[in-house]
């Protein structure tokens, strides 16, 4: 047995402790290092420590999914809460809320939208399950939103609210992970956090400008 393998469990969270050395990991080494051995290397207890509350690697990948997707529908629905204005611009304004999150949580985020990490799970249907149904909770906010930007006579109506949500969403998202992999051209490319907000808000607006009803 190599050494530190045969270190006792000291946490108090054993379970806490596992997740937040996991994201530690990914954040100084990549997702591909991410293994139950590492993780327990990271948090500092034997290597068969984490199958005290994870069956695998997909099962723990699963919990820091969850997790995150909550802590971002938290943080997209106190933006909507918070933000004055229109029902539109409450709705827009998430997507700031979505970019900071992205930023501040680059290990969680990049867990979250990575399903074949979680595939190997020994009960697949029920990790997809719960990943769905705390994803789902999270793009409610933009649904909702949308749905009150309609009724305030800001959107159009005749297109689906889950279309609009799609559209929206999906600006959102693309340009959420441009940002955070760097992807933008030089002449586009943003120096601070300010202007990526800036830069988000007015390509969310642009696009929402194709789906207002004319004045």
């Amino acid at each position: 047995m190599k050494q530190g393998e045969n270190r006792p469990y000291h946490h108090g969270d054993l379970r806490r402790a596992l997740l937040n050395a996991a994201l530690q990991l990914v954040t100084e080494r990549g997702i591909h290092d991410l293994t139950l051995r590492e993780v327990a290397r990271q948090a500092g207890v034997s290597h068969n420590a984490p199958y005290n509350h994870f069956a695998d690697k997909a099962e723990l990948v699963v919990a820091l999914t969850v997790e995150g997707f909550q802590a971002l529908e938290l943080a997209l629905r106190s933006t909507y809460e918070q933000t004055a204005g229109t029902p539109l611009e409450r709705t827009l304004a998430i997507s700031g809320a979505y970019l900071r999150f992205a930023l501040a949580n680059p290990a969680a985020f990049s867990l979250m939208f990575r399903p074949e990490l979680r595939q190997s799970a020994h009960d697949v249907r029920e990790c997809d399950e719960a990943v769905k149904n705390a994803a789902d909770a999270t793009f409610q906010i933009l649904l909702d939103g949308i749905a009150a930007s309609q009724q305030a006579g800001e959107l159009r109506t005749e297109p689906p609210v889950e279309m609009l949500a799609l559209t929206l969403g999906s600006t959102m998202h693309g340009l959420t992970v441009m940002l955070s992999d760097n992807l933008l051209v030089k002449e586009k490319a943003v120096s601070s956090l300010e202007e990526a907000e800036q830069l988000m808000m007015h390509v969310m607006h642009m696009v929402a400008q194709g789906l207002v009803i004319p004045s």
